[in-house]
């Protein structure tokens, strides 16, 4: 028949398990996060070409505008000739007309780098949603990976913690009361053993006694220096 403290370091094996599934379960958001985290510098890539294009689609916009007002000054000024009375005034609207038609030039070299600089952007683009894409594949694959070993995980949670609460019934109360209050305290062992009449837990020496005692597996003894209970395996 085991004794208590041979009971109680199968039920502590349980609690690691359980103490290290419920740490993960915890951890589980901010890794999710970092997965998800994955992709934002893909997306802001994307998100700057995108930004690029559509300020040198507004910019082409503008310079269009440009253009098609000064065609029309051009038009107001081809009219007046059709009304002066004499060349001199003819030539001046003729001159004006030239100075407007290099302005047009000029506006359309513009909007020729503008169209350059914006099929470049769109190739970037082009890049970028590929790039995006194919992260995100990866991502997907990461996250179902990540949602399987999250069900996983509380999965066996719930099976450990059954399995214990039947284990404890086997348990003397005294015994369980005060392995739990210890491993509450501690969070890793609250049964250590005896070695070279060293504590296993905080590894300090034990006075003879003390070690002497820890040999009784039917009495708790508890170190003097962290409280854990004491056990000796011959």
């Amino acid at each position: 028949m085991s004794t208590n403290v041979e009971k109680l370091l199968v039920i502590q094996d349980r609690d690691r398990k359980i103490s290290r599934l419920v740490r993960e379960i915890n951890e589980l958001p901010a890794r999710r996060k970092l997965i998800e985290a994955q992709l934002d510098a893909h997306k802001e890539a994307l998100e700057q070409a995108e930004e690029v294009i559509r300020k040198k689609n507004l910019e082409q916009k503008e310079l269009d505008a440009e253009v098609d007002k000064r065609k029309e000054r051009i038009q107001k000024l081809r009219q007046q000739q059709f009304e002066v009375k004499n060349n001199d005034d003819y030539r001046a609207l003729q001159r004006q007309i030239e100075e407007i038609n290099k302005e047009i030039e000029e506006i359309e070299e513009r909007e020729l780098a503008v169209m350059e600089a914006t099929e470049a952007a769109s190739a970037v683009r082009n890049e970028k949603t590929r790039a995006l894409k194919s992260e995100q594949a990866v991502v997907n694959e990461e996250l179902d990976t990540f949602k399987q070993r999250a069900a996983n995980v509380e999965k066996e949670l719930i099976d450990l913690k059954t399995e214990r609460s039947e284990l404890v019934k086997d348990v003397d109360p005294e015994w369980l009361s005060r392995y739990d209050r210890v491993y509450k305290h501690h969070g890793d062992y609250a049964l250590v053993t005896v070695e070279h009449n060293t504590c296993g837990g905080c590894h300090m020496k034990l006075p003879p006694q003390m070690a002497h005692d820890a040999r009784k597996l039917d009495s708790m003894t508890s170190c003097m220096y962290c409280g854990r209970l004491l056990y000796f395996i011959p």
